[in-house]
């Protein structure tokens, strides 16, 4: 980033420990120190500005704090009027050592964690740590100086002198750097680097409180404050409550956007409900909206006093929070200050001088960088396909290549289905089953006759293969049971474990058990992986001796025994509406044509979640499905834990004895 230059000093002198400063800036003016200062807001676009004349900053996760320093003295404020001083000490001693008698700060509180990346739930839980920092962008005052009448870039240049002779890298105090022009590059790095956006200003801007198009912020993914209004009761295994109904105010009124039931843990849902409990009320403060007829019965409505934070992916033509997930408390904000963040851009009438970045030629003068992965071209490795972890092209081709001994002994040459996602999860993703004319060169084609007949499927043999389905935007990698040398022979069965959203995760691993005891008395092995979402597969591994017709039948009465025994918890049904309460047992993976997400696939879900083999002994201790991604999943295989390793010396089939004690021919 662009270090800004040290402001022009006609005068300084020291007097006493802090020293005065004579500064030649333009604008400003002796003014008192404000009692409580008020802060200037960032409005919401969709692109950043382009051009020489803003500056960009990196958007910080933390809390908003006005530091105040007078007579030696500093006090820490919340953008709502909180004197949060006593939470910081370390900050607050950090601005008493400046060299000044009297000065205003605004900047960001954040707990920075090992990579640099700041935390906003790490900061839930601070207290006096060393990994706190205020990053201070801003200079409103000093010495007597009202600096809200100078420059943007002028300003900075005043915080510049002030800040760096003083600190250092392990100071809790810093310098917020910057760079000038380059936003639309600046923003892509920054979400490539798994932070939340940048924060862009205008270099000629004069400091105003209150929110206004001076000040605009591009997000890498959408997250704002919410108001809570009411919570559910906890089911299955969830204890306190079940997820949180939120809302912000439209005017006076509080509109609805619907329920965050993901992000928390154990002790945050007990500090939640000892929170809500005392605040509850009768009836809603919100009005009619999406979800607020059955499906709002039973809730236990609140008076709307907490405010926290919320990570989604978008919000629908409803009004309604799409992949919410809770992020943290905001104790700094009113709730009645809570506004629905909605993005300008190049779909709404402009903001005045903020031109969105296609209006301009900047980013098409650089030619898309590519790189060469595992001897895969890769084209625009830095797209950002999982934008809440800011997991790029490159991020996933990489993780396939940490663990290609795992994947190709499963996937190769089996026909392939893709789920491509060229511009992420959150975009427009489309399932690809035949192969186009225009595919790599890495992927093998397999001609396989169908009643509409013959076509092209793909098939790789080799994690060049693999690469090269990433390069094309798949994030899921779905195959067949048998393989492209002998396709009507199958060599495994997949058993899918599919919970209805009420059933909890013990009873979808206790349905995995029972599979499981009934399959060994049979005398068959088998293995369990997670699907990427919140059910399981047990798959046991054939010797092809066993055409697809009778591995159906096996499939079928294996789960029809099992259901049998516990109607009121299975089902072999498809229908949503016969599964409510209960897990489907499904046997159709096992039909010619039909596939199952691959073991080691990526999802294209929130979190980058990864079809993941676990052993019995681990899945009985108890395994959190979600902690299994593209970040965690390549240092768990290293680190020798592979629960299937056996997997490829299993030599079993479906005798005739077998078949009989199920009741098939």
């Amino acid at each position: 980033m662009a270090r800004a230059k040290k402001v022009a000093i006609s005068d300084r002198k020291r007097a006493g420990a802090a020293g005065e400063m004579r500064l030649t800036l333009a604008g400003a003016r002796p003014g008192a120190l404000p009692a409580v200062p008020q802060a200037q807001l960032a409005t919401l676009v969709k692109h950043p500005p382009a051009g020489d004349g803003w500056l960009h900053e990196l958007k910080f996760d933390g809390y908003r704090i006005l530091a105040r320093l007078e007579n030696g003295r500093a006090r820490l404020w919340t953008r709502n009027g909180n004197d949060w001083t006593e939470r910081f000490p370390a900050v607050a001693t950090a601005i008493e050592r400046l060299d000044a008698q009297v000065a205003l700060l605004d900047g960001e509180l954040v707990a920075q964690l090992a990579d640099g990346r700041s935390s906003f739930q790490a900061l839930q839980n601070a207290g006096i740590r060393s990994d706190l920092r205020y990053y201070g962008f801003d200079l409103l005052h000093l010495d007597g100086l009202d600096l809200v009448g100078v420059q943007q870039d002028a300003r900075k240049e005043a915080l510049h002198a002030l800040i760096s002779p003083e600190t250092g890298d392990s100071s809790p105090l810093q310098y917020s750097d910057h760079v000038v022009g380059q936003g639309a590059e600046f923003f892509r790095q920054a979400c490539g680097a798994g932070l939340e956006g940048i924060v862009s200003k205008r270099l000629t801007g004069r400091y105003r409180a209150g929110r206004s198009t001076e000040w605009v912020k591009v997000k890498c993914q959408r997250e704002q404050e919410f108001v809570v209004v009411g919570y559910t009761e906890p089911a299955g295994s969830r204890q306190d409550l079940g997820a949180l109904l939120v809302a912000t105010y439209e005017g006076e009124e509080l509109v609805y956007r619907g329920k965050v039931g993901t992000g928390f843990s154990a002790e945050t849902l007990r500090r939640l409900h000892t929170q809500l409990r005392p605040a509850e009320r009768k009836t809603p403060t919100v009005g009619p909206g999406p979800g607020s007829g059955a499906r709002l019965r039973g809730v236990h409505w609140v008076e709307p006093q907490l405010v926290i934070q919320v990570a989604f992916t978008e919000v629908t033509s409803d009004g309604v929070l799409r992949h919410p997930s809770y992020r943290g408390m905001r104790e700094d904000i009113a709730p009645e200050r809570v506004r629905l963040e909605r993005p300008a851009g190049a779909a709404d009438a402009p903001l005045p001088g903020v031109k969105p970045v296609a209006q301009t030629a900047e980013p098409s003068r650089k030619p898309r960088r590519e790189t060469e992965i595992g001897g895969v071209r890769l084209s625009n490795p830095d797209k950002v396909l999982y934008p809440e972890r800011g997991l790029t092209k490159e991020a996933v081709a990489q993780y396939y290549l940490a663990i290609a001994d795992w994947i190709i002994p499963h996937i190769n040459g089996r026909p392939l289905t893709l789920v491509r996602c060229p511009q992420g999860h959150t975009g427009d993703c489309f399932f690809q089953k035949h192969m186009g004319e225009t595919d790599s060169p890495h992927v093998r084609r397999i001609r396989v006759k169908e009643s509409s007949g013959a076509r092209d499927y793909g098939a790789v043999d080799d994690i060049a293969g693999v690469l090269a389905v990433v390069q094309l935007g798949a994030l899921e990698l779905h195959t067949w049971n048998s393989r492209s040398d002998n396709l009507e022979r199958p060599d495994r069965v997949t058993l899918d474990i599919d919970p209805d959203p009420t059933v909890t995760w013990d009873d979808t691993v206790q349905a995995a058990y029972e599979i499981r005891a009934l399959l060994g008395e049979l005398g068959l092995e088998c293995f369990v992986k997670t699907t990427g979402g919140k059910g399981l597969h047990v798959v046991v591994p054939l010797v092809r001796r066993t055409g697809w017709e009778e591995v159906r039948e096996f499939s079928r009465a294996v789960v029809a025994t099992v259901a049998a025994a516990s109607p009121d918890r299975y089902t072999l049904q498809l229908s949503k509406s016969r599964r409510k309460g209960r897990l489907l047992l499904d046997y159709l993976r096992n039909t010619r044509g039909a596939t199952a997400v691959e073991v080691y696939s990526t999802r294209a879900r929130p979190g980058a979640p990864v079809s993941t083999p676990v052993s019995w002994e681990e899945l009985r201790r108890g395994v959190d499905p979600r902690s299994f991604t593209v970040e965690t999943v390549p240092a768990r295989l290293e680190s020798g834990a592979d629960p299937w390793r056996g997997y490829g010396a299993v030599r079993q089939s479906l005798t005739a004895p077998l078949k009989r004690r199920l009741g098939l021919r």
